[in-house]
């Protein structure tokens, strides 16, 4: 194993509203240390550019009250956000250089940083988050957050192998969003990601409300508190001060933001203390505005049940504690559908420490245990440097891998190509055969269908609906779901190799499993994405790929396999060559089209038929080249996605 002298590793939680780092050595097993902003392990994710001190980030930034901008909140997935890249990308560099200032990291080592995202992001905008990281950060990766809250918990003993081989659930509640990610068996599957369900909706209802009670005592007619049992007359607001407020923080956002997160604060306060603020309020100070106005967030148990409890616009008229309710039910559900039951429950970030989050999991689920870090605000930021340096320590690993993929895998998947086509030219032959052509000269024979020529256009009609249908499509997914098996295979082979060098168990980079037994009727031949495995997707587009190349030739297959010469023979014999196909023939010449001729029929014509599949599948040389490029990238894709699943039994 390579020898990582003076290399740091550093888990770097960047959270829209909090921010934490941590780090490790890849020489050892140490538990993550914390690196410090503001002499803090935690700061809040704010940004403040003063006219004199230059920019100061997390609650230096909230400390000083006279900078010329003020911003919080501003993780999001805006990347065409000219605006949001530069504060983001402002934030990232104040972070770094305060590290190389204050000594936690030196130049002359080498360091990496494994940066968290959620794992609703697609990969476009991870390749674009990491892109603006790395013009600051050195050797710098993106990592799903639900996988650095696995490591953690794998590493910290939160969860054992043995549960982590079944099914958790994480749910990741932040200020900006709450995703709930499945992992099973070790590897995440986003399920319904990235809901608009943050922490931050709570600071803003908190700062709204607090307006709200000013007005209320002053019109007479308060309906939460009543507000003179709290505060003197002198520090209850006038109405037109009121007004005035609402007007600044609407003319100058650095003022909203300010008392925003003196609003969070609070928040965080009561949930920390709740027991003791059913009555008496949070006392987190006061923001001065304009050295005219005394802002101090009104909190406490009756105000906080308000809040929770109230439709928000931008929760379709739903409360914040309604919407995550409804959230976890929407989740279950769909979890019962698929058969999955979790063995427990994951709580992270650090909205999780709200009180209610916890008895809602258990009232929704209350057959699975609920576990949370003591520290949930930096569970994230130490799995990260955790991964890390799994992620260093089996760079070897993951270098075979990669090679196998890039190099061996697309031969593997073409040498079978062939074999692919020759069942499916077979199955599809034998599915015309029995279920289109046969049928459809039975209906000419008892007239149904009243000549030769409609019967021709029949058949034709017919065996575009059989393929473009159900049944069609059901038979290519069958002659797929059995081909990939042997596919998965010899690549089960050549990765078990892999395993062995490492001495991991074999079979750790099975590729995707494929129960055969029953999942021919699971898979669906159009998108789902209710399928966590996206099988259902995969498939849709190979089938259509397939489909459309049969469909394109169909009328030459049909032609060229002569499926009506012996009927015209027969025809031609008894009623004359004249015109036969546009001929209403009579009953008793039909006749003599035995169910046993029909049967000779399809034995003696289905060997043609399914040549000319063939030849139609085989003749455009890109249907063979693009069903190798799309089996190989879905299973690159599964065998890295295995290849991670791996780290967690090398750490």
């Amino acid at each position: 194993m390579q020898d990582y002298l003076n290399t740091k590793i550093i888990g770097f939680d960047l959270g829209h509203g909090e921010t934490s780092l941590t780090w490790v050595s890849a020489n050892n097993q140490d538990t993550p240390q914390s690196l410090l902003i503001n002499n803090r392990k935690s700061q809040i994710t704010a940004i403040a550019n003063h006219p004199t001190r230059g920019t100061l980030i997390g609650d230096m930034a909230f400390q000083i009250s006279d900078a010329n901008t003020f911003d919080i909140a501003f993780k999001s997935r805006r990347f065409d956000d000219k605006q949001y890249q530069k504060t983001i990308q402002d934030f990232v560099t104040a972070i770094y250089d305060h590290l190389i200032s204050t000594t936690q990291i030196q130049t002359s080592d080498t360091n990496y940083f494994f940066i968290g995202c959620p794992s609703g992001w697609w990969q476009e905008e991870i390749n674009t988050y990491k892109q603006l990281l790395s013009e600051i950060l050195p050797n710098s990766n993106i990592v799903k957050e639900s996988r650095a809250a696995l490591m953690h918990a794998k590493e910290s003993g939160i969860f054992t192998i043995q549960e982590l081989q079944k099914s958790v659930l994480i749910i990741d509640i932040g200020s900006s969003t709450t995703d709930y990610t499945l992992v099973k068996g070790m590897a995440d599957t986003p399920i319904d990601f990235g809901y608009d369900l943050g922490a931050s909706l709570i600071d803003k209802e908190i700062l709204q409300l607090t307006l709200e009670l000013h007005r209320q005592y002053r019109q007479g007619d308060e309906k939460i508190i009543h507000l003179a049992d709290h505060l003197s007359e002198g520090e209850i607001l006038q109405l037109e001060e009121v007004e005035q407020l609402e007007a600044i923080f609407q003319q100058h956002p650095i003022y909203r933001n300010r008392c925003e997160l003196r609003c969070r604060k609070a928040k965080e306060e009561y949930f920390n203390f709740f027991q003791l603020h059913e009555d008496s309020f949070v006392n987190v100070g006061s923001e001065d505005i304009q050295r005219k106005y005394k802002f101090m967030p009104l909190v406490n148990g009756k105000i906080m049940d308000v809040i929770l409890n109230k439709p928000l616009a931008k929760l379709d008229n739903n409360s914040w504690r309604q919407a995550f309710t409804e959230q976890l039910v929407t989740v279950q559900k769909k979890l019962s559908e698929l058969d999955i039951e979790p063995s427990a429950i994951l709580l992270t970030g650090s909205a999780s420490k709200m009180y209610f989050i916890l008895d809602t999991c258990q009232e929704v689920f209350p057959q699975l245990s609920c576990k949370r870090d003591g520290e949930p605000e930096l569970s994230i930021a130490r799995g990260l440097a955790r991964w890390g340096r799994v992620y260093l320590r089996t760079s070897g690993f993951v270098k075979e891998i990669s090679q196998f993929l890039d190099k061996e895998l697309t031969d593997i998947v073409g040498n079978y190509v062939p074999t692919f086509l020759d069942r499916l030219a077979q199955e599809l032959a034998t599915g015309l055969v029995n279920e289109v052509i046969t049928t459809s000269i039975k209906d000419w024979r008892q007239r149904k269908i009243i000549t030769l020529k409609a019967l021709e256009a029949d058949i034709e009609q017919k065996a575009k609906a059989w393929l473009a249908g159900s049944e069609g499509n059901q038979k290519v997914t069958n002659c797929l779901l059995d081909w990939l098996s042997t596919v998965q295979s010899e690549v089960r082979e050549q990765t078990d190799e892999i395993s062995r060098k490492y001495s991991l168990p074999i079979g750790t980079l099975n590729a995707r499993e494929i129960n055969l037994s029953d999942q021919t009727e699971k898979v669906s031949t159009s998108v789902s994405f209710d399928d966590l495995t996206g099988l259902s997707v995969f498939m849709g587009h190979l089938v259509g790929l397939i489909v459309g190349a049969v469909l394109a030739g169909l009328f030459h297959i049909l032609l060229f396999a002569g499926i009506l010469a012996p009927i015209l023979g027969i025809v031609a014999y008894f009623a004359g060559e004249s015109l036969v196909k546009e001929t209403d023939i009579p009953g008793w010449v039909r006749n003599f089209i035995s169910d046993t001729r029909i049967s000779n029929l399809a034995t003696t014509k289905k060997p043609e038929l399914q040549q000319k599949i063939h030849e139609t599948l085989t003749k455009d040389p890109t249907i063979a080249i693009k069903l190798a490029k799309a089996i190989s990238e879905w299973l690159k894709e599964s065998v890295q996605e295995q290849a991670d699943k791996a780290r967690l039994l090398i750490a």
